[in-house]
């Protein structure tokens, strides 16, 4: 939007204590939120902040956010950015008692659904997150969320070799399916293939990253599952980069059968040959491209013999990652994406210039 000719003002949590500019946009920072009662009790010190800013429209990332901010900033536009299925990720929330989930969503989707209305217009990422919501307003932009080739680290010069790695960047936890992909590791040791699993980014919990140490340990491949700790996105592209397969294996959760992983695309976008989950939806995007193997994500020994192969057949895995990197240069890349974005805003701001 700032390279746009937007004057952007972004709030977000940031350790800097004062508001300060960052290249063409203001930051308002929050200091990280220590729990979740943190986080959702100062909505309206959120909502206060935005309105000071005066804007001419709001865009809302957060769905906590929305309600209040809608209350405080009076006839402004604002665009409500469905990213995940909110829905289905209260189904799946550990820290929702299981018998109350039902009810939370109930009591969710009745509050969000008198929310929606009342924004201009909704931003969601994918058709099948599109289609409820299609139902509630009638100005509904899919705008996916894929790789800005233009950004430094799609840039740089590429390694001289791949190492034998596959690699998952991103936060780790039970939905992407880590036990699985070692217990996969541990088969190809048993088979005697060499090649290890690379993990980046946030652990869900403390003890879920001593289980996943506890499985490699069990399956005799601690040394071949491999933590870089939490990364830049700069340096997770970077590692991701020097791996030879990215792994995109989630398991089918309700929010993940509807979405599409930027990891998925942002491997495909370094020439790398992919393992995805066989959803309907994943497919629909990549299978045309021949951009690597789908397999059921619940099934260690499918994962298994997708590494495999592509280990035993490296001109058809180097194949598969110059397809896939055509697929996002031609169709899967941030600048379609972002022209729309664009054409949303101007439609309801007109041409000119303005605060957002």
């Amino acid at each position: 939007m700032a390279q746009a000719g937007y004057e952007v003002h972004l709030i977000a949590t940031d350790k800097n204590p004062t508001s300060y500019k960052s290249g063409d946009v203001t930051i308002h920072p929050l200091l990280p939120s220590q729990s979740r009662f943190e986080r959702l009790s100062r909505r309206w010190m959120v909502a206060n902040i935005a309105a000071r800013v005066s804007a001419d429209l709001y865009h809302v990332h957060e769905p906590e956010l929305l309600g209040p901010v809608l209350n405080r900033v009076g006839d402004k536009p604002v665009i409500y950015d469905v990213h995940e299925s909110y829905w289905d990720l209260l189904g799946h929330r550990s820290w929702i008692p299981a018998l109350v989930r039902p009810v939370v969503q109930a009591l969710w989707q009745r509050s969000e659904a008198k929310c929606v209305r009342r924004c201009r217009a909704i931003v969601t990422v994918s058709e099948p997150i599109a289609e409820p919501y299609s139902k509630l307003h009638e100005r509904v932009e899919i705008i996916r969320n894929f790789p800005d080739l233009s950004r430094d680290e799609f840039n740089g010069d590429s390694p001289h070799g791949h190492e034998p790695a596959c690699v998952l960047a991103g936060t780790l936890n039970g939905d992407r399916n880590l036990a699985n992909m070692v217990l996969a590791i541990g088969l190809l040791r048993k088979r005697n293939v060499s090649i290890s699993l690379w993990l980046a980014g946030k652990w869900d919990s403390p003890e879920y990253e001593r289980a996943i140490q506890k499985l490699a340990a069990d399956e005799g491949i601690s040394d071949r599952v491999r933590y870089f700790g939490i990364l830049s996105h700069k340096d997770a592209v970077a590692l991701e980069s020097r791996a030879s397969i990215g792994m995109a294996t989630v398991l089918p959760t309700g929010n993940f059968l509807k979405t599409l992983l930027i990891k998925l695309f942002e491997c495909m976008a370094l020439g790398l040959p992919v393992i995805y989950s066989d959803f309907p939806l994943f497919q629909q995007y990549v299978r045309e491209y021949g951009v690597g193997v789908a397999v059921d994500p619940e099934k260690p020994e499918q994962i298994a013999d997708a590494l495999e192969y592509l280990v035993n057949n490296s001109q058809i895995a180097q194949q598969m990652g110059k397809m896939g990197k055509r697929a996002v240069m031609e169709r899967y890349n941030w600048a379609h994406e972002g022209t729309r974005l664009l054409a949303l805003y101007r439609e309801i701001l007109g041409p000119r210039l303005s605060k957002t």
